[in-house]
């Protein structure tokens, strides 16, 4: 991965709360509903396992976002997740 000084502004902040998480929170997405916080974890395996669960059970939910959580209530996308049960980690943008 390049420098972070190369990363985008907004993309260097998050990747600061990414590194420094206290916390992971599951964010599910039902449609016709409103996103809702399921579950937080001290680590990111856990919560992707959670939803990775969640999202194989008989329900209405679509997707899980998996946010990153730092001392200072700062929060980051780490990662997604749909009903294909595959992770997709989110990239950060470099500055052209």
């Amino acid at each position: 991965m390049k420098n972070q000084s190369e990363l985008r502004d907004m993309d260097a902040f998050e990747q600061q709360i990414k590194e420094n998480a206290i916390a992971y929170n599951v964010v599910m997405f039902q449609p016709m509903t409103s996103t809702r916080m399921y579950q937080s974890f001290q680590n990111l395996e856990p919560a992707i396992e959670y939803a990775r669960s969640t999202l194989q059970e008989k329900n209405q939910l679509r997707s899980a976002m998996i946010y990153a959580i730092d001392a200072d209530k700062h929060h980051a996308l780490v990662g997604t997740m749909g009903r294909d049960l595959k992770y997709k980690e989110i990239q950060p943008k470099h500055k052209k």
